[in-house]
């Protein structure tokens, strides 16, 4: 058996000859012997040189390797780090004799060796087409991010689309962030033991990537925002109006179909100059605020607007009320109006009455009279020659002198008839002097002559209810007038109207609503005063809805609404204290700094430099004039069509840059857990 010695030497004449294989052996033989046998190193012959392979060229150093580089980074992120484990996979089932890790005896072992030859080839891939393949890792974080948008699973996209804000779309990025850091660490491990342990740490990381991403990517473009709007604001008013309408439409809580709808449910009920702001709400008011308040050239023709509308509004409102309870007449017309109908139909009637009558018998009326003046009693008892009759006693007895002489009665039907219009013009005195006890009797012998009228005339009880009837409608308007008292309450005047007639329920409304209409007519004008607001009282919102005209309470309602809406916009926009015009209309004029000449003439250019330049920042701070103009004008808009068209526009813009945020998001949460999968345990 040859010595360590000899073997030294046969490796030496081995690797002079270039003969790999057998210098391979005994380096092999050579090795087995010292440890069979250790010595000290004093006693171990000199190391023989180990013997050096050519090093080969990079065989993927050409465009088909950079290219092919590229896409395996792709698809390393897009699959979540499983594409070598695929590759080897797919190598070894369908090419087990010519696949990358060369035959094998098993498909397992097939796939062992296929798999270390993936990832020998990435690692060189790495190491000398860093470019390429960080490209391919990015490229496909952001493809993978766009499908996993795309088919609605990611979280955070869902949460952006939504309106979310900050809080819920931290949430969402949180979980997305933890689901695909595990994922992704899993696919990029090696081993049962080591993708355990990297899923846990890839849940935890990227759990916390996701959760610390959307704030710190809103205070990046925040802060770019904030930087650059002042300077490029004043060239691209356009595109900065639509952002600040954007703005105020999420502001708003309504869609751009919500807010057209609006507008062209008030134009149709007569309120054509309802506007853009008005069906925003509150976040169209407040931003009225700065065009009415800063200098720009639609301050004017936004302040007019306003004030032109406001000034309207008493007619607005009058004729909304008018319409509303169908009462397009004052209450003394409709009044004067029924009462000549009434008194041209009794005419008729009672003509017709008079001409068919028979004779009367006034014998029932006569002993009315006498059960209150009691001639015979009062002649047997006491004489009385020399007391006189009282006020009833005298009204009862002319009365009865129309009817009887002590020896003969009446019984012709005319003459009793001109005795009924006298008598009906007795008690009406009587009322009117507050005489109602005379009265009270004098309608008593009223009741006894209609009987005997009617019983003479089957057609005269036909004309005494008409003109009954006739004559409570006209008293009705009466009622509605003393309805409208806030001494009235509500539930009674409801309860009295619905007990009424359909034509006593119109003449009521006319005398209900005319005085409500005097009293807005009568207010003192100007553009701070808000007529429709004594308008929704509870008294009156309940007796609107229960006395407006059929079918006509609901828009009522509505246009009174809109007109209180207008008011808070104009006052939103006009109103209030005038300290924010005085500082704008100043800010407007100081367009000079003095420090600015002061620095050149002294020879300080840096400072005047630096004074202008502060001067041009203040200057752009905000909204430039440009685009509060455009803002202005948009918000006054009352055509239902050009506001919605406007609307969808910058609605479209804002989801197209919400796509964009979510996608940008969801890159940035799969391209960095893919690297966070790289180094985990």
């Amino acid at each position: 058996m040859p010595t360590l010695d000899q073997l030294s030497n046969a490796l030496i004449n081995a690797d002079r000859a270039g003969d790999v294989d057998a210098a391979r052996a005994l380096a092999a033989e050579i090795s087995r012997m010292r440890s069979a046998s250790p010595r000290a190193p004093s006693e171990l012959p000199p190391q023989a040189p180990q013997p050096t392979r050519p090093q080969q060229a990079d065989s993927r150093d050409n465009w088909l390797g950079h290219v092919d580089t590229f896409m395996r980074g792709a698809a390393d992120t897009m699959s979540f780090g499983l594409a070598d484990e695929v590759a080897a996979g797919g190598d070894a089932l369908f090419n087990p004799l010519f696949g990358t890790g060369q035959a094998g005896n098993s498909l397992s072992e097939r796939y062992e060796r296929n798999l270390k030859a993936q990832r020998a080839t990435d690692e060189l891939d790495a190491k000398n087409r860093l470019a390429e393949r960080l490209t391919g890792q990015i490229l496909g974080a952001v493809g993978g991010g766009a499908g996993l948008a795309r088919n609605g699973l990611s979280a955070t996209t869902n949460a952006i689309k939504s309106g979310k804000g900050l809080a819920g779309v931290t949430k969402a990025s949180a979980i997305e962030g933890g689901i695909l850091g595990g994922m992704q660490s899993f696919g990029s491990g090696e081993g049962s033991t080591d993708r355990v342990g990297s899923t846990a740490t890839g849940i935890v990381s990227g759990g916390l990537l996701g959760a610390a991403l959307p704030a710190a990517t809103t205070a990046v473009a925040g802060a770019v925002k904030g930087a650059t709007a002042p300077f490029l604001a004043p060239f691209r008013p356009e595109a900065y109006t639509d952002k600040a309408m954007q703005t105020y439409l999420k502001r708003s809580g309504k869609t751009p179909e919500q807010i057209a709808n609006i507008m062209r449910s008030a134009a149709d009920d007569g309120q054509a100059m309802y506007t853009l702001a008005d069906a925003m709400g509150n976040a169209g008011q407040r931003a009225l605020v700065p065009v009415t308040r800063t200098p720009n050239d639609a301050r004017q023709e936004v302040t007019d607007f306003l004030i032109r509308r406001q000034m309207g509004q008493p007619q607005r409102l009058a004729n909304a009320l008018a319409e509303g309870f169908d009462a397009p007449q004052t209450s003394d017309r409709v009044t004067r109006a029924l009462t000549e109908a009434r008194d041209v139909e009794a005419d008729a009637l009672y003509t017709a009455a008079r001409r068919d009558a028979g004779a009367v018998n006034v014998t029932p009326i006569l002993e009315r009279i006498d059960e209150t003046l009691s001639p015979g009693a009062n002649q047997v008892v006491s004489s009385r020659d020399n007391i006189g009759y009282d006020t009833i006693e005298s009204s009862l007895a002319r009365v009865r002198r129309m009817m009887s002489d002590g020896n003969s009665q009446v019984t012709d039907f005319n003459t009793l008839f001109r005795a009924k219009l006298d008598l009906d013009d007795m008690i009406a005195r009587a009322e009117a002097q507050g005489a109602g006890n005379r009265a009270h009797y004098l309608t008593q012998v009223k009741r006894e002559v209609d009987r005997a009228l009617e019983d003479a005339s089957p057609a005269f009880r036909n004309a005494n209810d008409t003109f009954a009837t006739r004559s409570r409608v006209i008293d009705s308007v009466a009622e509605g007038q003393s309805a409208k008292s806030g001494r009235v309450r509500a539930e009674d005047s409801i309860e009295q109207f619905n007990s009424m007639t359909p034509d006593q329920q119109q003449a009521f409304r006319a005398g209900y609503v005319d005085p409500i209409i005097a009293d807005i007519e009568s207010h003192a004008m100007g553009p701070a005063t808000n007529r429709a607001r004594t308008l929704t009282t509870p008294k009156f919102e309940q007796e609107f809805q229960a006395f407006a005209a059929p079918g006509r309470a609901q828009q009522l309602g509505n246009r009174i609404g809109r007109e209180n809406r207008m008011f808070e916009t104009n006052n939103a926009a006009l109103g209030n204290s005038r300290t924010a015009d005085n500082l704008g209309d100043i800010d407007d004029m100081a367009n000079f700094d003095p420090a600015v000449l002061s620095n050149l003439l002294q020879g300080n250019f840096t400072q005047a430099a630096l004074a202008g330049a502060r001067q041009a920042f203040n200057a752009g701070k905000g909204l430039p004039p440009r685009v509060v103009e455009r803002v202005g004008r948009s918000m006054i808009e009352t055509d239902p069509a050009q506001a919605l068209s406007t609307l969808n526009r910058v609605q479209g813009q804002q989801m197209s840059r919400d796509r964009l945020r979510a996608l940008i998001l969801q890159s940035i949460l799969q391209g960095t857990n893919a690297g966070i999968a790289r180094i985990s345990p």
